[in-house]
């Protein structure tokens, strides 16, 4: 935080670090509530859940494959 100070008719501002500054009083987040999101927001998160869940999806695959958990063709 920078505090202005007068000093022979010259304004400056003196710069403070921030671990040498006052605490700041913190907000509340039970008094925020929830956040609402557009439908195209929702069908953004929904899309991305739903790549991820299938990018896991893959990887497990991937490891029972290569622990021949599904027989077939040995690598």
């Amino acid at each position: 935080m920078a505090k202005r100070t007068n000093d022979h008719n010259r304004e400056y501002f003196e710069v403070v670090h921030p671990l040498d500054d006052e605490p700041e009083e913190k907000l509340s987040y039970k008094s925020v509530g929830l956040m609402r999101m557009t439908p195209t927001v929702r069908v953004s998160l929904t899309v991305l859940r739903v790549y991820l869940l299938l990018m896991i999806a893959l990887v497990f695959y991937r490891v029972m494959l290569q622990a021949g958990l599904f027989g077939g063709i040995q690598h």
